[in-house]
């Protein structure tokens, strides 16, 4: 998902800092700071509510980011739970001489500095209202129930790259003796310094297992059905006892778990060996569940914006496509990165909102909020489903764009449902205002045959542009009305539809004729573009030509040439990042009926 600032610069750094624990070094025995009322439990997030990091601040949080997110003799000296002892005295450095790097002097008897000890006791019970014995634990009445069977799937110890952002992805066997359903999951988080999601997937016999962990952009081949998620903050998945995952015989007999590592320092000596436990039962619930994904896959962010709104709608005309009855919703989780402030995913019938699925206001990364529906919610064929994505970009000196990395941003709503053969799709996103429901292999548009350079029609229009057209260097004079003919005949290669399949051409295929093509039109049209905006230009009058010399022009900086097609296709990947998991889901008009 890459990841820094999104309300104010001290919020962000905290945010994002701190949901990787790096700021646990940022303060004497950060790493050890025993929970007040949970035994052998550490409380990663020293400065949050939440023991598991994110989300709002406790106390010694809030002093902590108002005095600049570092230690010092200042915070040191403080009593931010007010129990009598300072931050110091309860971090093991009560002289507050320690300093980032050192060993305190003091490594046991160690308490929380933002909360009130005794914690239980009555001059602290009003203070630690917010303290609960629960958090962080995974609570899942059904995995206790008869037959329930469990495996731990970790991927083998590998080392993390020095990169900022890794996808990778392992393939493990499942059982397959048996029918079975997956009613849960648990992460097991190896190294949490690194570790930012992890996303299990069902796949199909095609999907080849491996030796050890390989990169996957665009995800395993032969896994396209979402079983299982985790993010930064959440415990575990249970699923609704009126659904699950099949798996096993008959299901998905292969499991991958593609994780996202952030290593935002560059280290070059950690070391990780995450996975999830899987729990599954041969007793067959009575439905078989799957997960629509809806959301938009265009952002452009720009700096210092205090907020900032998108959607992507899954529309009335795209869910009778893809729906044969309705659904029944069970869970709904929204995902954005660090610039993510609010989300929800609003459900519309007949113009009007009837629900809000999933309102997160305020919206946390790192501290996310499955939205849970006992009662089912039912969706009918009609219906649309809203992703809304409100950002603020305060703080941040560029402009932000989608695409996989931390920093980058997503708007996507996840949500759960039963029965699956009730929906034929996996995905239903927009790119800007194009809805993919539209295009399959009729008209007005074939966007499969599009991307496919070999097929009659495709061919015949590279050989035309191509004929006239040269893919490098200038416009040719004799190349725009070939591409005005072409583009007044095939709805594909005009306005949005032609800016989606340029964009997906340049960054995710190797194609040597549609790269040629791209790269020729894109040519004439950036030049056309300048040539327009030229002509709008006041026409001078006898007063600007009184003079004889011309005008001043600036040295060049010898790099004004004509449009370089290689620099055109850089700027594109630039603005629209890269796409590792929903890429098959888009294109994947399979019913996939099997469970895979």
């Amino acid at each position: 998902m890459r990841m820094l600032l999104y309300l104010v610069s001290a919020i962000a750094l905290w945010s994002v800092c701190h949901g990787y624990y790096n700021y646990q070094t940022k303060v004497p025995n950060g790493q050890h700071v025993p929970h007040p009322c949970k035994p052998n439990f550490i409380w990663h997030g020293v400065g949050h509510l939440n023991p598991l990091g994110g989300g709002e601040r406790n106390p010694f949080g809030k002093d902590f980011a108002r005095l600049g997110h570092e230690w010092s003799v200042d915070l040191c000296r403080l009593d931010s739970d007010g129990d009598g002892l300072t931050n110091g005295q309860e971090l093991g450095d009560p002289t507050c001489v320690w300093r980032e790097g050192e060993i305190p002097r003091q490594t046991d008897n160690i308490t929380h500095p933002g909360v009130c000890d005794p914690w239980d006791s009555h001059a602290c019970a009003a203070k630690n209202t917010w303290v609960s014995c629960d958090v962080g634990e995974f609570k899942c009445d059904a995995i206790h129930e008869q037959d329930v069977r469990n495996i731990t799937l970790r991927f083998p110890r590998t080392k993390v790259p020095a990169d900022e952002t890794t996808y990778e992805c392992f393939v493990f066997d499942f059982p397959s003796d048996e029918e079975y359903h997956l009613i849960a999951t648990q992460p097991y988080i190896d190294n949490p310094n690194v570790m930012h999601h992890m996303v299990a997937f069902a796949c199909d016999d095609s999907a080849k297992l491996m030796d050890a962990p390989a990169k996957c952009n665009m995800g395993a081949l032969g896994c396209s059905t979402t079983i299982g998620i985790w993010t930064l903050g959440m415990t575990g998945e249970c699923i609704n006892p009126e659904a699950g995952f099949r798996v096993g015989k008959g299901g998905a007999t292969r499991v991958a778990f593609q994780f996202h590592w952030t290593n935002k320092q560059h280290v070059d000596h950690w070391y990780d060996s995450s996975g999830m436990t899987l729990y599954y039962t041969p007793q067959l619930r009575p439905n078989d569940a799957g997960v629509l994904i809806i959301g938009q896959n265009h952002l452009d962010i720009p700096p210092g914006v205090s907020s900032l709104t998108t959607t992507g709608t899954c529309t009335s005309h795209c869910t009778q496509t893809y729906m044969n009855s309705s659904i029944n919703v069970i869970s709904v989780l929204n995902h954005m990165h660090y610039l993510g402030v609010h989300g929800n995913v609003e459900q519309i019938r007949d113009g009007h909102v009837i629900k809000n699925l999933s309102m997160d206001r305020p919206y946390s990364y790192d501290n996310p909020h499955m939205h849970r529906y006992e009662t089912p919610l039912v969706v009918k064929p009609g219906d649309e489903l809203k992703m809304i994505c409100e950002f603020s970009s305060l703080g941040r000196d560029h402009t932000t764009v989608d695409g996989q990395g931390s920093y980058n941003e997503m708007c996507y709503g996840l949500i759960t449902y039963y029965p699956k053969e009730n929906l034929g799709k996996l995905g239903c996103i927009q790119w800007k205002d194009l809805d993919f429901c539209d295009f399959h292999d009729e008209e007005p548009c074939n966007i499969g045959q599009m991307f496919n350079s070999s097929n009659p029609e495709t061919a015949h229009i590279i050989d035309e542009v191509l004929s006239k057209c040269g893919a490098y260097g200038s416009c040719r004079k004799e190349c725009p009305p070939v591409i005005a003919t072409l583009r007044q005949d095939n709805p594909c290669l005009r306005g949005t539809m032609w800016e989606y399949i340029k964009t997906r051409v340049m960054i995710y295929m190797e194609d040597g004729k549609l790269l040629k093509l791209v790269s020729a039109m894109d040519i004439c049209d950036r030049e056309g573009q300048q040539t327009a905006v030229s002509t709008t230009q006041a026409t001078p009058t006898s007063a600007d030509c009184k003079h004889n010399n011309p005008p001043e022009r600036k040295p060049s900086s010898g790099t004004e040439s004509k449009p370089n097609p290689v620099n055109t296709f850089l700027e594109i990947v630039h603005a629209l990042g890269s796409r590792p998991l929903l890429q098959n889901i888009i294109f994947n008009n399979n019913n996939n009926n099997n469970g895979n």
